[in-house]
């Protein structure tokens, strides 16, 4: 019987999971390893209306993604690694990426942790009070002192490097100074929409600098077609002016009189006759 009752269960989260992918303009796989259940809870909340969370095993999100048959929907596993979480939204994957990213927020260390980042505590009175603090900043590393009765730091100090571990006493340290060296969130791994798996590095490409990369592209793009001789709607100006351009050079280099050239090959003509001329009258001098 409770076998029976979890193959339901496991269908029923299945069936969520492909109903929600059908209907979604972009679907979303992020970490939620470390993520305090009162901030995801305040994430899930900040994101209805725009998104939807859903908690599940890999195996069973598996499954419903190869069920869904979207085209190319199943790159998202390879993002699957470790507590992972689905998000379906109506919104572009670019969208999506920056709304989950702001919803990150900074949080204290409390000893363990692996530093996501060079920890600096800069040079600056602190607003602490004179006493045993001092010997506990300076135990965990930091150059403090007292001046004018006020508990200084006397220069700025790389406290930990990152990926290194954070210990009990530099993360005590740390919160005394209010200094809040953890990013804590979802990690957004990669995102599908219209067929195609964007990974994190490429949403995050802010958008000016998208709109940069497809001008670039563009004019690249351009510039092959014609060199190439390769007619589209954009290249066949660019062609025909170009063949122009050509056919006028080569009739006035075989000196064939046109309509278009004429005046080019009488120029010419005057020139070449005014150099034979100099010549003539410097022969006779």
């Amino acid at each position: 019987m409770r076998q029976v009752i979890e193959s339901e269960e496991k269908k029923k989260v299945i069936d969520e999971i492909i109903n929600e992918a059908k209907k979604s303009k972009s679907i979303a796989v992020v970490g939620i390893g470390g993520v305090p259940a009162k901030q995801f809870q305040s994430i899930r909340k900040s994101l209805r209306g725009k998104a939807k969370i859903k908690v599940a095993k890999k195996t069973l999100v598996k499954k419903a993604l190869d069920q869904s048959n979207l085209p190319s929907v199943g790159g998202l596993e390879e993002h699957s690694e470790g507590p992972i979480a689905i998000i379906f939204s109506n919104e572009s994957s670019f969208k999506l990426y920056k709304e989950i990213q702001n919803s990150r927020m900074r949080a204290p260390a409390r000893g363990g942790e692996i530093a996501q980042e060079d920890i600096l505590v800069p040079a600056k009175a602190t607003n602490l009070k004179p006493g045993p603090v001092v010997g506990e900043l300076q135990k965990a590393g930091i150059p403090a002192a007292i001046d004018q009765g006020k508990v200084v730091i006397k220069k700025d100090t790389l406290l930990v490097k990152k990926g290194e571990k954070i210990s009990r006493e530099k993360a005590l340290a740390l919160a005394k100074l209010e200094i809040l060296p953890l990013e804590i969130g979802l990690d957004f791994r990669a995102a599908w929409e219209d067929g195609i798996v964007f990974h994190k590095d490429v949403l995050a490409v802010p958008p000016e600098q998208q709109i940069a990369q497809m001008r670039e592209a563009y004019t690249r793009a351009l510039a092959l077609a014609v060199a190439i001789e390769y007619p589209t709607k954009e290249s066949i100006p660019l062609l025909l002016s170009k063949a122009y351009n050509n056919a006028k050079a080569l009739s006035i280099a075989i000196e064939f009189p046109t309509k278009e050239n004429i005046k080019e090959l009488l120029a010419l003509g005057k020139a070449q006759a005014e150099a034979i001329s100099k010549i003539v009258e410097e022969k006779k001098e």
